[in-house]
């Protein structure tokens, strides 16, 4: 215990004074005969510092000066030697530096400070044809490579709305006509459209809906080929385009924000005050017949065909509908009551896909009807509208050239 504390005390003295030893004998020794590294007269003389402690690195003992040993003259050789090597090579480099500036002519030299003359970017292309060929590599190079082909565009079904001969039943499954409303809110009346229950929710059968569908297109058809006026209504938030579109397609009317009560019943009353014009085929307006119309006599016309999208909020529509004795075609949901129309659609009547399918269908029906009525007037040579002040026009025409005719006849007889 007494040896090892001894140890511990004086050990880290001990090996200080000797690593001390063994370093001196490495370091360099500069020598004073050489000027470059003789010390100046005006560099600040070092003050000695005697250190409180033989572990202070300062010692007094790294002061004393002793003779340069075998070592410190071959490093202090090699160091000599290195740089001289330094300064041979920036010799050289200078040198070389030197040689090429005055190498170059003056010339050369004033041009290398002026500013260079611009220069007009020459075009890609030299002609037309190079580049359409260069447009054409261009697009084969996009065709290449995976690309996605069954991409759902919730604005497809309106810009191109299928036909009744495009329907499939895949196409209703993708539109999600299928489902119906929670099994405690169904009707007892649609027993025979249910297919099924899936998670509380009643499936409606695409079978029934396709024949349905099919059915209530050729309704539409047929109204629309025999001159009907067909009214789409769709009040629900976010069927206005959807109605909107369906309309322009079957050429007919339509009502969006609300129906007004007693419109049927009560037309007179209600829609009494309202202007009326007649246009023709192209919807231009017939000026013969604002006299007849400006004193307020005329009569309300009614719809041939009611298409509603949402029969639960217009009901009070079908129900005037049904004293007209104005057929009537409405989606069907799971909740609401097949017999308040006339022609009824099981399908799912919240989905604004379904509605869309359903609507793009009836109008692509409606155009159909139209395009076959306007073929057929066009072969039997009938107008959709009255004629008979273009015939006057046309008689007098024709009577003002015979007229002339004879005028000429009669003036070359008396010349003769």
């Amino acid at each position: 215990m007494i040896i090892r504390q001894f140890c511990v005390r004086h050990g880290r003295t001990v090996l200080a004074q000797s690593s001390r030893t063994v370093n001196r004998g490495y370091a360099t020794s500069i020598s004073t005969d050489n000027p470059t590294f003789r010390p100046s007269e005006r560099d600040a003389k070092g003050t000695t510092r005697i250190p409180g402690h033989p572990d202070d690195p300062s010692s007094i003992l790294d002061t004393i000066d002793r003779a340069p040993t075998a070592a410190t003259r071959l490093l202090e050789e090699m160091v000599e030697s290195q740089h001289k090597s330094i300064r041979d090579l920036q010799a050289d480099i200078n040198a070389h530096s030197a040689a090429r500036i005055m190498s170059k002519p003056a010339s050369g030299l004033v041009s290398s400070t002026a500013s260079p003359a611009p220069t007009q970017d020459a075009l890609p292309f030299r002609n037309l044809k190079e580049l359409n060929r260069h447009r054409r590599a261009m697009q084969r190079a996009a065709r290449q490579g995976t690309h996605l082909t069954q991409t759902y565009d919730p604005s497809t079904i309106l810009r191109r709305p299928p036909t009744v001969d495009d329907l499939t039943l895949p196409m209703l499954l993708a539109n999600q006509t299928h489902l119906g409303h929670h099994t405690s809110l169904w009707n007892p009346s649609n027993s025979g459209y249910i297919f099924g229950v899936r998670d509380g929710i009643h499936i409606i059968s695409l079978d029934v809906t396709y024949a349905y569908l099919k059915r209530a297109a050729k309704v539409v058809q047929a109204v629309a080929e025999r001159g009907g006026i067909i009214l789409f209504i769709g009040t629900r938030k976010g069927m206005e385009e959807i109605i909107v579109n369906s309309a322009k397609l079957a050429e007919g009317y339509h009502i969006f924000h609300r129906w007004v009560p007693g419109a049927l019943t009560n037309g007179q009353q209600i829609l009494g005050d309202c202007s009326v014009k007649v246009v023709d085929i192209h919807d231009n307006e017939l000026p013969q017949y604002d006299d007849i119309l400006s004193r307020g006599y005329h009569q309300v016309m009614r719809p041939d065909l009611v298409i509603c999208m949402n029969p639960i909020e217009n009901q009070v529509c079908l129900h005037e509908c049904g004293i007209f004795n104005v057929p009537t075609i409405g989606v069907i949901d799971t909740d609401a009551n097949p017999t308040w129309v006339t022609y009824p659609i099981p399908a799912n009547d919240d989905s604004l896909r379904s509605i869309s399918l359903i609507g793009g269908v009836l109008g692509n029906a409606g155009k159909e009807g139209q395009r076959l009525r306007k073929l057929r007037a066009a072969t039997e040579g009938q107008a959709t509208y009255d004629t008979s002040v273009l015939q006057d026009k046309l008689v007098a025409l024709e009577e003002m050239a015979a007229l002339d005719v004879q005028r000429n006849d009669s003036e070359s007889a008396d010349a003769n």
